[in-house]
């Protein structure tokens, strides 16, 4: 740190920064250059959203050019537990693989948004006072950065605890298992992260910062063994320990009635047993919310086993395009509709859905047995196949869906 420092020029600085254009990069630049220190901001998953030096528009750092990784997690939950300790929020002095970090947590309304943490690269002849002095500096610079978030309208307000939402964004960021596993994360995780699951998101029909917010938190008071997670318009939440029956019948309420409440849309997932399969299920949440809102846009609940087929057929679509089974034999159907007026195609189509029978599905269409007969009689002449055949109707079938899916993408 420099002769003659001043914290008062520390306290100008930064506020006649956000006084004019409240720029995170720019506070921590300012404060780095006057204090000859570093600064690192991160989130409270340990992703970094500005370091003293880079230039803002870099946005996240990679892993490359800032390496901290496991650390970094290691330093934000020795943070939390001299905090926890002492009760109190200011900063915290330690020694990390040789270097010197001072870290305090961002507070924005009483919510620990992310973390500052101020780098110094030695701290020989360094007495107490100056020592004090340099955490100061850090809370000043925490301060003026929960400022800056709450004035970009960036922050998640939802009251889980700070290691509790780690381990959320851990989880539906794809992070690694090791980054979880940390000192001060271990026992959160092994106590509540157990199988089996359910995976949800919820996403807003309008936006509304807000309603995401108060839908997360009405979630954790009703169902307190699950994990949030906020980003952008949509709102992903891990249930955990779901063993019985009842258990699966009350979260699909508890969605059901946020969505009613909140206007969302939400697709959630059957119950599953490996922590690991959370990105793909997630992913086929998403996709059973996606093509539910289209197919069945009446609906607020879209359960990832209803939509199987057509969430395996979006992803397949894209690779086979018109190399599909009977392709062109199907298209002939569309023709004679067209042509003649007929209703080949849907009358196969809910023929196969109905797992090829007759009387189902002539309740379906509305026409009486008869003329269903009839018309699949026609349809085994134009495609030239036994139709009942079960390899056909599966194949059948399949081609059918990808052919939806490659009209709706």
């Amino acid at each position: 740190m420099k002769e003659n420092f001043d914290l008062n020029v520390c306290y100008r600085k930064v506020f006649e920064i956000i006084s004019t254009e409240c720029n995170m990069q720019k506070v921590i630049n300012s404060i780095a250059d006057y204090a000859e220190v570093s600064f690192l901001v991160v989130d409270i998953g340990g992703k970094v959203l500005a370091a003293s030096g880079k230039k803002q528009d870099m946005g996240y750092l990679s892993e490359q050019e800032i390496d901290y990784n496991d650390s970094m997690i290691k330093i934000i939950t020795k943070c939390i537990e001299c905090q926890n300790k002492n009760e109190q929020k200011t900063s915290t002095y330690i020694e990390d693989d040789g270097e010197y970090k001072v870290v305090n947590s961002i507070e924005v309304k009483g919510n620990t948004e992310g973390f500052c943490i101020e780098i110094i690269s030695s701290d020989a002849d360094m007495s107490e006072d100056e020592k004090e002095l340099i955490c100061q500096v850090n809370d000043i610079t925490c301060q003026a950065l929960g400022m800056v978030l709450e004035r970009y309208g960036t922050q998640v307000h939802y009251h889980s605890s700070t290691l509790r939402r780690m381990i959320a964004r851990s989880l539906f960021e794809g992070e690694t298992e090791e980054r979880l596993r940390l000192k001060g994360m271990q026992e959160m995780y092994d106590a509540y992260v157990k199988a089996p699951f359910i995976v949800a998101t919820l996403e807003l029909k309008k936006d509304s910062m807000v309603c995401l917010q108060k839908a997360g938190n009405q979630i954790i008071d009703v169902y307190h063994n699950s994990f949030v997670y906020i980003k952008e318009r949509t709102l992903s939440v891990l249930f955990c320990d779901i063993h019985l029956e009842e258990t699966k019948g009350i979260i699909r309420h508890i969605l059901d009635k946020i969505c009613e409440k909140y206007d969302m849309l939400c697709g959630f997932s059957d119950v599953f047993e490996k922590i690991e399969l959370i990105d793909k299920k997630s992913f086929m949440v998403l996709r059973a919310l996606e093509i539910g809102r289209k197919v069945e846009p009446d609906k607020r609940l879209y359960m990832e086993y209803d939509y199987y087929i057509q969430i395996v057929c979006s992803c397949a679509a894209p690779y086979i395009g018109k190399a599909r089974y009977l392709e062109h034999e199907l298209l002939q159907l569309k023709f004679e509709d067209e042509a003649k007026g007929t209703e080949f195609y849907n009358t196969l189509k809910e023929y196969l859905l109905h797992g090829n029978n007759v009387s189902m599905t002539s309740k379906k269409l509305y026409i009486h047995r008869n003329t269903m007969i009839y018309r699949l009689g026609k349809i085994n002449e134009i495609l030239d196949v036994d139709i009942n055949d079960p390899v056909v109707s599966r194949r059948l079938m399949l081609s059918i869906m990808l052919q939806e899916q490659e009209e709706s993408m």
